[in-house]
């Protein structure tokens, strides 16, 4: 099953912009690895059995790529900009300002189970983690946002 690189860039784009953007949290360096995980796609040329690999494939380049990026000493002495990202409502901007602050691990597997629409046993094959861990994240990651975004909320 072989696509031309565009129609790959066309279909996964906004995804591996999207975790780029959870993991590294600016729009700048996830640009950076958006651009890096295509050019090894481009490079390697992989094959793969079906689509859903295809996907995952990508998934695990951008995640890779930016713990390597998190990981870097430049990076380590980087001081990021605050950002005005632009949503359509003010609740999007306030859930994804949550989210950004959440530890990396919980805002991709947010990011993975709600985006993307990936179940926790699959969330832990493509994050090469037990199962029982992404369970974990994920149910401290939904408590996390539940507190801060509670608050909005009982006042109304």
């Amino acid at each position: 099953m072989e696509a031309s690189i565009e129609k790959v860039i066309d279909k996964y784009s906004d995804m591996v912009y999207r975790i780029a953007l959870t993991r590294t949290k600016t729009v700048e360096n996830a640009e950076d690895i958006y651009q890096d995980v295509f050019l090894k796609y481009s490079e390697k040329r992989p094959k793969f059995k079906n689509e859903e690999h295809e996907k995952a494939w990508l998934i695990r380049v951008t995640i890779n790529l930016s713990k390597n990026f998190n990981n870097s000493s430049w990076n380590k002495r980087v001081v990021n900009l605050d950002e005005n990202l632009k949503f359509e409502t003010t609740e999007e901007t306030e859930v994804f300002s949550i989210v950004c602050n959440l530890p990396q691990n919980y805002r991709t597997v947010i990011y993975l189970m709600y985006y993307e629409g990936y179940k926790l046993n699959e969330v832990a094959k493509l994050l090469k983690k037990k199962e029982g861990t992404i369970k974990t994240w994920a149910f401290r990651a939904r408590q996390a946002l539940k507190e801060n975004l509670k608050g909005g909320w009982d006042d109304e």
